[in-house]
């Protein structure tokens, strides 16, 4: 049987191999070829995770079959240890440095912004374009609207983390409440990234995971606030009130507004409906936090409820990890 392997960009070609071969030889090989121990490989084929045990005559390997090898060289995990024992270090010196600002009656913008935020940023070394992957993450970290809420709502997480593609079933999780909130990023098909919007609405849904652990009545109040919360809060932010509180038209970025939630027709300002322009810069915020809470659907609320892996009934994540 001949087929492929990718990883890291490059692509392996596998010759010769028995249909009776288990894809744990294959894993035994590969170790050789790429460094990557085998406790540390993932062998996906057709977006599943292959058993060690498997035979590769089970498969159905067709003509041109290409696998995908999922893991980090052991050199490149020493690597990674060595940054987080940096990143540690680096944590420990700002809670001290804020500890102290506290102490001394500061409340410094700079003080709040390193206390309350990701400390953390991590995408996954297996695949490509990682700087655009980590550009989303930072996007989301760096988010006026985000910011904003972490600073009113005082909290702090260790960990931003790019959510393996292999974890089908779940959007993301919020591990022990805010040591680490992992976001899925990537297409099922893995040739792309995921809308940014939608991106954001998960990582809102995670951050509610700070306050309530079940999908209840409680945690859906506190996620539909937040939704709310990152357009109004962002918008207060940039403060770009007239002096008279008019709005100017013109007078925003077209990244500010989602073209999907917001239409602009012969002069006029239109949500869902025919409605006058907005005269002040209150009345625009109004309607697109209106817009934000609007977009968060029954469907998407259930969608990412079902692909929850923790709470009650539930099954397949970590206890007290909360995956959407």
């Amino acid at each position: 049987m001949n087929f492929k392997v990718a990883f890291k960009g490059q692509v392996l070609a596998l010759e010769g191999w028995s249909s009776d071969a288990t894809v744990g030889s294959v894993k035994e090989y590969l170790a050789g070829e790429t460094g990557v121990e085998v406790s540390g490989q993932k062998l996906l084929w057709k977006g599943k995770v292959l058993g060690d045990d498997a035979c590769l005559g089970t498969l159905e390997l067709g003509v041109n079959a290409k696998m995908m090898l999922m893991g980090t060289p052991q050199q490149q995990i020493d690597a990674q240890h060595k940054m987080d024992r940096t990143a540690q270090a680096r944590a420990v010196r700002r809670a001290k440095a804020a500890a102290q600002a506290r102490k001394s009656g500061s409340s410094s913008r700079s003080v709040r912004d390193i206390t309350h935020t990701f400390h953390r940023i991590t995408v996954l070394p297996e695949f490509h374009e990682q700087d655009k992957a980590r550009q989303l993450l930072e996007r989301l970290r760096d988010d006026k609207g985000i910011v904003a809420i972490m600073q009113k709502h005082q909290w702090s997480v260790g960990e931003l983390a790019e959510l393996s593609p292999a974890q089908q079933s779940i959007l993301g999780y919020n591990r022990n409440k805010g040591e680490q909130i992992a976001i899925r990023l990537r297409t099922d098909d893995l040739t792309g990234f995921r809308h940014y919007d939608s991106i954001r609405k998960v990582l809102l849904h995670e951050l509610s995971h700070m306050v309530w652990s079940e999908h209840d009545d409680n945690f859906h109040a506190l996620n539909r606030q937040l939704n709310k919360e990152v357009v109004q809060l962002d918008w207060t932010a940039r403060g770009r009130m007239l002096q008279q509180g008019a709005f100017a038209p013109g007078s925003m970025d077209d990244e500010e507004i989602d073209s999907s939630a917001v239409t602009w027709e012969t002069g006029s300002y239109r949500l869902g409906g025919r409605e006058l322009a907005p005269q002040t810069y209150a009345e625009l915020r109004e309607r697109m936090a209106r817009a934000a809470t609007w977009r968060l659907t029954k469907e998407e609320e259930q969608e990412m409820d079902e692909g929850c892996g923790s709470g009650s009934g539930s099954s397949g994540a970590a206890k007290n990890e909360h995956a959407t």
